[in-house]
C-alpha cells in the first residue's frame, strides 16, 4: 500500500502505472492461469514449505512497515494532534510503533481461527471499511497524477522488467491465492478480484497524498494490514507443510521479530535520514528477486525443473550473485544494473518454453 508512493514520488504517475499495471494483473491472471482447482492443490503439495516461506515474509513486511509508518512516515503533526504534543513524543515512537505493530500482529491472530463464511464477511467489511476511509477523505487531491518525479524516466525502463516479473509470478507462492482459486465457484473471481484490487490501489494514492493523513486513513492502512496479516497466520496454522504444534507457533511469532528493525537502524542514523524508506525498499527483494526466481526455476511458465537439493542450491547462488544488483538499482538509483537480471530471466524464460526434444 506504500509502494505506489513511492513510485509515484520518484517517477510520476508512469510509476503508478509500472506499479499497478502488472500487479493487477498478477493478482487477476493467477485464478486463470491455474484455473482448475486440482492445478492449484499439485503445486501446494509440491511447493507447499517454500509457501509458507513466502507467508512468513509477507507477515514480517507488514511488520516492518507498521513499525516504519508510526516510527517515521507519519507526519509529526499528524501525531501529535493525535496524541497531543509533549517533549517526549520522539523518544517514545519508536517503542510505541513496534508496540502498533505487535497489535496488528495479535489481531490478525485473532482472525485467523475465523472459518471460511466468517472470512467472507470480514473481507467484505475491511473492503467496506477502506471505501467509507476514502468517502470520508475525499478525492480532492489529483495533482499527482501530473507529477514528474524527482528520477528520470529512463531509471524507470531499467527497474520496470523485474518489477513486472516480481508482480506476475509471486502470487503463485501465495497460499491465499491458492485457498481462494480451491475454494471459488469460478476463475473468473480472480478478474472480480482484479478490478477490486486496481480500485483500492487507486484510492490508496489519494490517501497518501493528502494534506493530512486523517485518523480514518491510517484505520485504513491498519484494517488492511490485520486481514492481510490474519490471512497468512490462517495458512501458517492450517499448512501441511508445517509439522508439529511447537514449529507453527515459533513460525508464527518468528515475523515479529521485525518490528523493532526501524527503531534500532535510526540509532545509527542523524535525524535528517530516513532509514525506514531504505530498509522497506531492501526488503522488496524478496518480491522482485528470491521468490520470481524460485517461482521461475520450479513452478513456471515453461517447463520448470526438479525440486532437489542441487537446484535449490544453484537458485540461492543466483540469487547472492544478483542481490548486490537489486541494491544499486532500487537504492542507490543505478538502475541499469538491473538488465542483468532481467535478461537472465528472459534467457531462462526462452529456453524453458522451448519444447523439449524427445
Amino acid at each position: 500500500m506504500f509502494l505506489p508512493k513511492l513510485m509515484i514520488d520518484r517517477f510520476g504517475w508512469w510509476g503508478f502505472l509500472v506499479f499497478a499495471v502488472p500487479n493487477v494483473i498478477g493478482c487477476a491472471g493467477f485464478g486463470y492461469v491455474l484455473a482448475k482447482r486440482q492445478r492449484s492443490e499439485e503445486t501446494v503439495q509440491r511447493h507447499g514449505g517454500s509457501m509458507v516461506v513466502f507467508s512468513l515474509i509477507a507477515i514480517a513486511f507488514h511488520m516492518l512497515f507498521i513499525t516504519y509508518l508510526f516510527a517515521e512516515l507519519l507526519p509529526r503533526a499528524d501525531v501529535e494532534r493525535w496524541l497531543g504534543s509533549w517533549e517526549g513524543l520522539a523518544a517514545v515512537r519508536g517503542n510505541a510503533a513496534v508496540i502498533c505493530a505487535a497489535v496488528v500482529w495479535g489481531a490478525g491472530l485473532i482472525l485467523s481461527f475465523l472459518g471460511d463464511r466468517a472470512w467472507l464477511v470480514v473481507s467484505g467489511l475491511v473492503y467496506a471499511f477502506s471505501l467509507a476511509a476514502f468517502a470520508a477523505i475525499g478525492l480532492g487531491e489529483w495533482e499527482w497524477l501530473g507529477a514528474v518525479g524527482r528520477s528520470q524516466l529512463s531509471e524507470l525502463a531499467y527497474l520496470a522488467p523485474v518489477i513486472c516479473l516480481g508482480f506476475l509470478l509471486c502470487p503463485y507462492l501465495d497460499l491465499t491465492f491458492h485457498r481462494a482459486l480451491q475454494q471459488s465457484p469460478s476463475r473468473h473471481a480472480f478478474g472480480v478480484l482484479g478490478i477490486t484490487f486496481a480500485v483500492m490501489i487507486l484510492f490508496t494514492c489519494f490517501l497518501w497524498f493528502s494534506p493530512t493523513m486523517m485518523a480514518i486513513g491510517v484505520g485504513h492502512i491498519l484494517a488492511q494490514s490485520i486481514f492481510t496479516v490474519g490471512a497468512h497466520l490462517r495458512e501458517l496454522r492450517l499448512a501441511p507443510a508445517i509439522r508439529g504444534r511447537g514449529v507453527r507457533v515459533v513460525l508464527s511469532l518468528l515475523p515479529l521479530a521485525i518490528s523493532p528493525l526501524v527503531p534500532l537502524v535510526r540509532l545509527f542514523f542523524t535525524t535528517e535520514q530516513v532509514p525506514g524508506e531504505d530498509l522497506y525498499i531492501r526488503f522488496l527483494v524478496f518480491y522482485g528477486l528470491i521468490f520470481p526466481a524460485y517461482v521461475l526455476m520450479f513452478i513456471g511458465p515453461g517447463r520448470p525443473i526438479r525440486l532437489n537439493r542441487a537446484a535449490l542450491l544453484a537458485c540461492v547462488a543466483a540469487v547472492v550473485v544478483f542481490a548486490p544488483l537489486f541494491e544499486a538499482g532500487f537504492v542507490h538509483q543505478r538502475g541499469w544494473l538491473l538488465l542483468l537480471p532481467a535478461a537472465a530471466a528472459l534467457a531462462w524464460l526462452g529456453a524453458r518454453l522451448t519444447p523439449a526434444k524427445s
